[in-house]
């Protein structure tokens, strides 16, 4: 969080909002709504408890998307790297995933799926994590010295030893990255499948919003989703990064 907490960003921050009152000034409220009115769109949300409702069902959606892309790509990272017949074979097709646009996959999850309110969200936030879990850690499985790992072996320690003193440091700093990368695609892939095919969560009352022209209430999310995922990024993962930065040293 310290390295969040520094001047720079709040007198950038200071002359932003400084920008945004004297531009609100001059303009439509509908083009661009006054820091006030934002503040009372955050007030009105919160208080009738759709704010609360909303961020709930989109981060259950998104942590059940993520938890099961992280746990298939860990899976897929290590059988791909043990069987080099199954990397020759699957991976083309997680590169396909990968560079398919998420937009296209949202299209197809409106057709198999129709505007169910999870499945849609759900299949969309899977598609998008997964490759970005499994290209990271299977990076990480790559970088591992085999010849040390041989040396080690020769000289009889404990596999257990092994697996801590060169496996996981090679390995944690790509899962650290590749949960940092993926979460932040999760929770966009969230929010836009919510968008075009739900009818609860962020998503969902930014369409509502948005078909309402009501300006203030999409900068009042568009709040929510940024103020959460600097928290998400400057506290809860470089809390992670803290951890696995002390337990390589130990």
């Amino acid at each position: 969080m310290k390295n969040f907490i520094i001047k720079p960003f709040w007198l950038l921050l200071a002359f932003l909002i400084f920008i945004w009152i004297k531009a609100a000034s001059r303009v439509n409220s509908l083009v661009l709504p006054s820091v006030q009115e934002v503040a009372q769109a955050l007030k009105q949300l919160a208080s009738s408890g759709v704010l609360w409702q909303s961020f709930l069902i989109t981060i259950e959606r998104t942590l059940a998307a993520y938890l099961l892309a992280v746990l298939f790509g860990i899976i897929l990272a290590l059988l791909l790297y043990r069987f080099k017949l199954l990397e020759q074979t699957l991976r083309p097709f997680l590169t396909i995933i990968q560079a398919t646009p998420p937009v296209v996959w949202a299209s197809l999850a409106v057709v198999w799926f129709g505007v169910a309110d999870n499945l849609t969200p759900i299949f969309l936030i899977f598609i998008v994590s997964l490759p970005v879990i499994f290209v990271n850690l299977y990076q990480g499985l790559t970088d591992i010295d085999e010849e040390l790992v041989e040396m080690a072996r020769a000289y009889s320690t404990p596999e257990i030893r092994i697996i801590k003193a060169i496996y996981l440091p090679s390995l944690l700093p790509a899962l650290v990255s590749a949960l940092s990368i993926a979460f932040a695609f999760a929770w966009k892939a969230s929010v836009f499948a919510e968008f075009i095919a739900s009818s609860s969560g962020i998503g969902y009352q930014l369409s509502l919003a948005n078909s309402m022209l009501a300006t203030d209430r999409l900068f009042a999310w568009t709040i929510i989703l940024i103020l959460f995922m600097l928290f998400v990024e400057y506290y809860l993962l470089e809390k992670l990064k803290a951890r696995v930065g002390r337990w390589k040293n130990v």
